[in-house]
């Protein structure tokens, strides 16, 4: 387990082995494969990162995936894979699992919600990116990044 604070100085649990933590996910955050590169989005005001959010009422962890990076870029994924969960120690803590995926269909013609959109970047040059949301770069998608890069 990697703990550390983030940006807000919030501190934060990450695991790469499920049910570490005491409390369920119902956040989710999917790190696409796109034609050997990485599916972001653009949000409005945090900038470039991946899609993700929160499960809606009867929601399982998988079906929010797709639906967020759906409705977030565009593109239908298949291949959802379980690769991390982290939990956020907030004045509400959460815990958000990570998945990995691989895009099936890209329609990138859509009307995005809170976005503008998908961005096709390779997955570790995020890192470098000036206008990558502040989710992007702390501690524990350094990690996240890493271990994807890693498996590759």
């Amino acid at each position: 387990m990697f703990i550390y604070h983030d940006l807000e100085g919030k501190k934060v649990s990450l695991s790469f082995q499920p049910g570490n933590f005491p409390i369920p996910s119902r956040h989710v955050l999917v790190i696409a494969s796109y034609q050997g590169e990485t599916l972001f989005t653009e949000h409005r005001e945090r900038g470039i990162e991946l899609p993700g959010g929160k499960c809606e009422d009867g929601e399982s962890l998988h079906v929010a995936a797709a639906r967020e990076v759906l409705e977030e870029t565009g593109a239908y994924i298949e291949d959802l894979e379980w690769l991390a969960e982290y939990l956020v120690e907030a004045d509400e803590p959460f815990c958000k699992t990570v998945f990995t995926a691989n895009v099936k269909e890209f329609h990138p013609t859509f009307s995005p919600m809170e976005t503008t959109g998908a961005i096709v970047l390779p997955l570790r040059e995020i890192l470098h990116r000036s206008n990558a949301s502040f989710h992007m770069k702390d501690e524990s998608m350094k990690k996240i990044i890493g271990r994807v890069i890693d498996g590759e």
